[in-house]
């Protein structure tokens, strides 16, 4: 028993104060960002759009996303980490406040571009901050307590959704405003003494270092890294149609959704240290892939309810074992570079996929059935797995541990 509660308790341990504080600020944030599950239905329940008309509006939520992650990480190596999340915790409001007061098309499609802008500049600023706040020993634990964070936020933000729909729609977008009210507060008075936050005039001589867009080993990495969440991607999209297309009840599907958070809430922090101190970070990665594949190949050949439990478990390793590591790598990468940019760009992959991989998942298997969906989507991550293996260790490495090396020589207080 006590191996088991030292197991837990580890995972924990030797994490700077400053990435606890990030990710309470990620679960306030995230916990009122119950908008998006809900915004397909606001539109055609409370506006009487046509699905036609919803998907265009989303697209352009999708669209903005991908400019907020560019320009996140342009504005955080030019103003710093700090500057931007509150900017965007608190610019957000407005438009929050707004949204339900707004009936026409054209201005929603408007209005959900520039909301979703202003909201994806907070994520690069804030993996800029984890990276000023951890070592290179301990940063994929400090990413993975952010997503957990993260996660966590995104299973309460839905239920809470679910309950303010049945009352008002509007009440959704004003809990989000008061949400972010609350975060930015707190980003504000918490951070604003803090050393970490670099002045405007520190920050720009970081653009005389390598922009990630001239890095073209980084550029390669990137690309195989936007195959692998064009896969995982479908876990919000087309997965959720084939679990219908099994025959199981809108319930069943959100007790899976909600067996995966409760899962990744239990086992990430633990597992992630576990691999860390047991893999090397490309073992891991390596791990996480085909932990994705096998789950996708699973449906490919059988739809049992325990089989497709067993299925989503993988899947959800995955995510637990993936993302930390590359986000790790990314950062590494970056140092003594354009950080908030290469940050920026690897978070950007997650909202082209999020704008791709319905599109994808969908023609796939309306024109060839699902199992066909699931071998394909199988043949990518191998795909992306020999991609990000190779490039890695013939590219990336060499210079990451070299980094590693000027890690562990700097001295504790320049984590504080």
């Amino acid at each position: 028993m006590s191996n088991i509660i030292t197991f837990f308790s580890d995972a924990y341990k030797g994490l700077a104060k400053e990435s606890w504080m990030l990710s309470i600020i990620m679960l306030i944030y995230r916990s009122g960002s119950m908008v998006l599950p809900f915004l397909g239905v606001y539109l055609t329940e409370e506006l009487s759009l046509s699905l036609q008309e919803t998907g265009a509006i989303l697209s352009f939520y999708g669209l903005g996303a991908i400019l907020g992650a560019y320009l996140g990480g342009r504005l955080t190596d030019r103003t710093g980490y700090f500057r931007v999340q509150v900017f965007s915790l608190f610019i957000c409001i407005p438009g929050l406040l707004l949204i339900p007061q707004i009936k026409n098309i054209y201005f929603l499609s408007l209005i959900f571009f520039l909301q979703s802008t202003i909201s994806e500049t907070f994520l690069p600023a804030n993996a800029v901050a984890i990276t000023k706040y951890s070592s290179a020993e301990n940063r994929a634990r400090a990413f993975s307590l952010n997503r957990l964070a993260l996660n966590l936020g995104f299973f309460i933000g839905p239920s809470l959704g679910g309950i303010l729909s049945s009352v008002s729609y509007s009440l959704i977008f004003y809990v989000n405003a008061a949400a972010a009210c609350i975060a930015g507060s707190i980003m504000y008075l918490y951070f604003r003494n803090k050393d970490h936050h670099i002045s405007a005039d520190k920050m720009i001589t970081s653009q005389h270092f390598r922009s990630p867009y001239r890095d073209t080993a980084f550029l390669i990495f990137i690309s195989f890294c936007v195959i692998y969440a064009l896969c995982l991607m479908q876990l919000f999209s087309t997965l959720p149609l084939f679990y219908q297309h099994t025959g199981l009840s809108k319930i069943e599907i959100g007790m899976i959704f909600g067996y995966c958070g409760i899962l990744l809430f239990i086992v990430e922090m633990p597992l992630v240290n576990w691999a860390a101190k047991t893999f090397s970070t490309i073992q891991t990665v390596v791990l996480g892939l085909l932990s994705l594949c096998i789950g996708y190949l699973i449906l490919a050949f059988y739809s049992h309810p325990y089989l497709i439990i067993l299925s989503v478990t993988f899947i959800s390793f995955s995510n637990v074992l993936v993302i930390p590591f590359l986000s790790a790598i990314t950062s590494i990468r970056a140092e003594g570079k354009n950080i908030g940019a290469y940050m920026g760009l690897f978070g950007g992959i997650f909202s082209i996929a999020l704008f791709l991989s319905p599109l994808l998942g969908s023609f796939i298997a309306e024109n060839y059935g699902f199992s066909r969906l699931w071998l394909t989507i199988s043949l990518l991550i191998i795909i992306a797995l020999s991609g990000i293996y190779y490039i890695y260790t013939q590219k990336l490495s060499e210079e990451k541990n070299s980094t590693s090396e000027n890690e562990k020589n700097k001295s504790p207080e320049e984590y504080k």
